[in-house]
């Protein structure tokens, strides 16, 4: 058996059968470089830039790169990136290389002008929001507290684009809805398919001014078939999701995860019998069991954790956990409205995106399950709805107009 023991501190590494010791230089650990880059002098720069040029792998080079940004001899730190940051280097060591420089760019003037030339050269969508997090960071004071403008059930009526206009700035703590499907039912009839999608940008524009910085915004989709208008048409099929991602990008919002809602198959429309009858190629059209939801977060100069900070430390939920992005729910079935949100997804969307207390909207309320269960979870719901008969169930529920 071959014993070693590696002092992290003077950087040797000693065989404990030989008594022999080597330079950990020729064998660097992570720890290692964090200590030269917290132990700040010239030599240590040296020796960083010196094991920066080894043949080491992505993860000790990005921390290599780290503790270099760490020391205090600018000048130094300058030479080494401005030669480095434009050769052939994975973009992980690149983008701590444009960290050092976006951090130092402050008050240097030439990292300012390694900054520019840096973003001008690589036209990277991972810089772009390093800028925009450290611009933003450098003009607020991050403070998310807020008076509360909304205190109990509340219901707006009319079309959502102008009467969420009626809530100020970062009032909304989650925002889950499911947006009417592009000309699948009576309450959803536009021209084209491109009006459709710049009505629900409309929304998402209102959604994200009233949703609080860093917090998160879910969407219930799926793809839509319009109905033939005779036997000798083809029907169309829109995917409607991927075309909310757009828009969501484009209103301001950025992507988290996408939740996949599993239903029974016997719960849903039988698309596969044709198949079966013939057994012909071509003709196969499975059953959908599935549903979008797409969780996206509002863009801010922080990590989710200051969100969560906010929160009594002690709050926990239970521990009845989903593991993975899975979500097995059977739907439910209403006659006075054609595609009602199941409670159970409502509680598994507040429960993992809301703490209680929080102000949560649906701007497509439909018949409002969503602010019956938040109701009932100790949040405080906002609706939105157009259609005075789901308006007027809503309101017997304990829903005030504003």
């Amino acid at each position: 058996m071959f014993l070693k023991f590696i002092d992290l501190k003077t950087g040797m590494v000693k065989d404990m059968s030989s008594g022999q010791e080597t330079d950990i230089f020729n064998c660097p650990t992570i720890l290692y470089i964090k200590n030269l880059g917290l132990e700040k002098s010239d030599a240590n720069l040296e020796h960083l830039i010196y094991l920066f040029h080894q043949d080491l792998g992505i993860d000790l080079k990005r921390e290599i790169v780290s503790s270099i940004g760490r020391q205090t001899n600018s000048k130094k730190i300058y030479d080494f990136i401005s030669q480095e940051v434009f050769n052939n280097h994975y973009m992980e060591v690149v983008y701590q290389m444009f960290r050092t420089v976006l951090y130092k760019s402050k008050s240097d003037m030439d990292f300012k002008n390694l900054k520019d030339k840096i973003l001008d050269f690589y036209k990277n969508e991972v810089m772009y929001k390093m800028v925009e997090f450290y611009e933003k960071k450098q003009r607020s004071n991050l403070k998310l507290n807020f008076n509360r403008q909304i205190t109990r059930p509340t219901i707006l009526v009319g079309d959502n684009r102008q009467t969420l206009k009626k809530i100020k700035d970062n009032q909304i703590n989650l925002i889950f809805t499911s947006p009417p499907y592009y000309n699948a039912r009576e309450y959803s009839d536009y021209k084209n398919y491109k009006e459709y999608l710049e009505f629900m940008y409309g929304t998402l524009e209102q959604c994200h001014r009233i949703l609080e910085d860093g917090r998160f915004i879910l969407i219930n989709v799926s793809p839509v078939i319009t109905k033939r208008v005779g036997r000798e048409f083809e029907s169309i099929r829109y995917p409607i999701h991927f075309d909310f991602h757009s828009i969501l990008i484009r209103a301001g919002f950025y992507f988290i995860d996408e939740i996949i809602w599993i239903k029974p198959e016997y719960s849903v429309p039988n698309r596969i019998a044709g198949y079966i009858q013939t057994r012909r190629p071509l003709s196969y059209k499975p059953n959908c069991i599935t549903e979008s939801i797409m969780v996206y977060r509002k863009k801010a100069p922080f990590l989710l954790d200051k969100n969560i900070a906010m929160y009594d430390k002690g709050f926990k939920n239970d521990n009845n956990i989903d593991s993975t992005n899975c979500w097995y729910i059977s739907p439910k079935s209403d006659k006075k409205h054609p595609a009602v949100f199941p409670e159970e997804l409502c509680e598994k969307v507040l429960k993992y995106y809301s703490f209680e207390g929080d102000t949560v909207c649906d701007p497509f309320a439909g018949s409002g399950t969503f602010g019956r269960v938040a109701k009932k979870m100790n949040r405080i719901p906002i609706l939105c709805e157009q259609n005075r008969n789901y308006v007027e169930n809503i309101k017997k529920g304990g829903f005030y107009d504003i």
